[in-house]
């Protein structure tokens, strides 16, 4: 039977191991000094951040248009022709005015338009397209976000902040409807645009494992009846960022939307239902 090894044979065995491993995590450290001997600037202290780059959204949108005393038909945007994937540009700013107290903003767009054959009636302000309906649909949106944060934990590690804001959503839509009741042509036309303020309250958290790596996370969101606009939106992301000189980063952040409301305008009347699932990578500028 062979005899397990003395124990300083085993240890010595292990050496090499145990001299890498001290290294790598050296190795691993040795950025957090080269960072701060290099001059980044400090987590929580820097005064005006710029991010540029692209984001690819994933839809799942609704609309409907109402008549006069009618409902109309729920179009599911993705299974009327829309895309269901788009991708533009994406910018953002964070200015830090005071210590504790930042503003924030967001903004992105996106195009699409499609047409496609739908096999029932459809109903667009009133009017009644019927079975075989050759349906097009062209649309634009603008999403934009700005808010207040405080922070109530501030330090090299984290930072906590609380966050008043506002959610401004414009959307556009152009549609037309062909159908046959099998003895005439029917068509109709539908211009419609809406703007959805919504006001928004949450909670934001940067964590730094690195003087120039920085790890976030965001939830905001609230339903309120504004005007002619009864509305609720919910905004949660995660994004991560390293920076590569005193002021030149890069990086990444996801972001679900969800944002539903109800208008009654001359402009657009009826509901429209807004979710995404949106990728950015962006350019940091940092000051």
């Amino acid at each position: 039977m062979l005899q397990p090894a003395p124990l300083s044979q085993r240890i010595a065995a292990h050496r090499p191991l145990a001299v890498a491993f001290v290294a790598a995590v050296l190795g691993l450290a040795a950025p957090v000094a080269s960072a701060e001997e290099a001059g980044f600037i400090k987590p929580g202290e820097d005064t005006l951040t710029l991010n540029l780059g692209a984001i690819v959204n994933s839809f799942s949108t609704s609309v409907r248009f109402d008549g006069a005393g009618q409902r109309g038909t729920d179009l599911d945007l993705e299974n009327s022709g829309l895309a269901k994937t788009h991708t533009s540009l994406y910018a953002s700013g964070t200015w830090r005015f005071l210590p504790n107290h930042r503003i924030d903003a967001q903004y992105w767009s996106s195009h699409r338009s499609g047409t496609k054959q739908v096999g029932r009636d459809v109903i667009i302000d009133g009017n009644v397209v019927p079975l075989g309906v050759s349906l097009s649909i062209d649309n634009r949106t603008q999403f934009f976000t700005a808010d207040y944060r405080y922070s109530f934990v501030r330090n090299e590690s984290v930072e906590v902040a609380g966050v008043l804001g506002l959610y401004g959503g414009q959307f556009k839509y152009d549609l037309s409807a062909t159908g046959s009741d099998g003895h005439a042509v029917v068509s109709t036309n539908k211009n419609a645009s809406t703007t959805v303020p919504l006001p928004l309250i949450g909670v934001t958290v940067d964590w730094y494992p690195q003087p120039r790596w920085r790890v976030s996370g965001d939830l905001t969101g609230m339903k309120a009846n504004i005007g002619s606009v009864d509305g609720s939106a919910l905004l949660v992301a995660a994004s991560t960022d390293y920076m590569l000189t005193r002021n030149i980063g890069l990086g990444a952040r996801y972001m679900y939307s969800d944002v539903s409301a109800t208008v009654t305008k001359t402009s657009f009347n009826g509901d429209l239902t807004f979710r995404t699932n949106s990728i950015s990578v962006y350019a940091k500028l940092m000051f």
